[in-house]
């Protein structure tokens, strides 16, 4: 028995050193947890999938889906969310994000600033400021496209047959065959397979 003395000694010092580690773990997922609500994680989560969703209404709008199509989609997409989509569900998830990249005590102060006059603020405004920052850098991009098409033009244009027997084309992705004629080589215009 004197023999194990020393082992159990030291399983017993391994759980007093191993139990503060957990309630500290505990402690930065519960103070992870109150900063995702008070963050409106939920919400966020809800606006964030709204924005796709809407997205890809829109397009079909472009495309001639009627309005009374569009209100059926979201209704659809609305029942299903309600009844599919469980917060409680993606919350430990969040956590894991919160307490992997904060320790407990740069949570306690980032959950501090948010219950400050400024952070509630901040809360409230900062989907609106970033949703605005989006607008300006997706306005900005698009009208620098045509600069990037024409750098990729010349590209595109010199693999262009080799691109022809890749993946999706008619032929299963074998490559080109040989020209039979070569003045109408494949690819040209009035080419057989064209």
């Amino acid at each position: 028995m004197k023999r194990f003395a020393p082992l159990f000694i030291f399983l017993a010092t391994l759980g007093m050193v191993a139990k503060p580690a957990l309630a500290d773990d505990a402690d930065a997922r519960a103070t992870a947890s109150k900063l995702i609500d008070m963050t409106r994680g939920k919400e966020s989560i809800r606006q964030g999938f709204d924005t796709v969703i809407n997205g890809i209404i829109s397009n079909m709008q472009t495309h001639g889906l009627p309005e009374a199509g569009v209100d059926e989609i979201k209704a659809a997409v609305d029942k299903w969310y309600t009844s599919e989509i469980n917060f409680e569900e993606i919350r430990p998830k969040m956590v894991d994000v919160y307490v992997k990249d904060f320790s407990g005590d740069e949570l306690k102060q980032i959950l501090a600033f948010y219950q400050t006059p400024v952070g509630q603020k901040a809360i409230k405004e900062m989907p609106d400021v970033m949703r605005e920052g989006a607008t300006i850098a997706q306005d900005y991009t698009k009208a620098k496209i045509p600069d990037l098409n024409a750098a990729l033009t010349p590209i595109l244009a010199k693999y262009r047959d080799e691109m022809q027997g890749g993946p999706g084309d008619s032929t299963g992705g074998a490559p080109p065959s040989a020209p039979s004629n070569p003045t109408n080589p494949p690819g040209a215009a009035g080419a057989p397979g064209n």
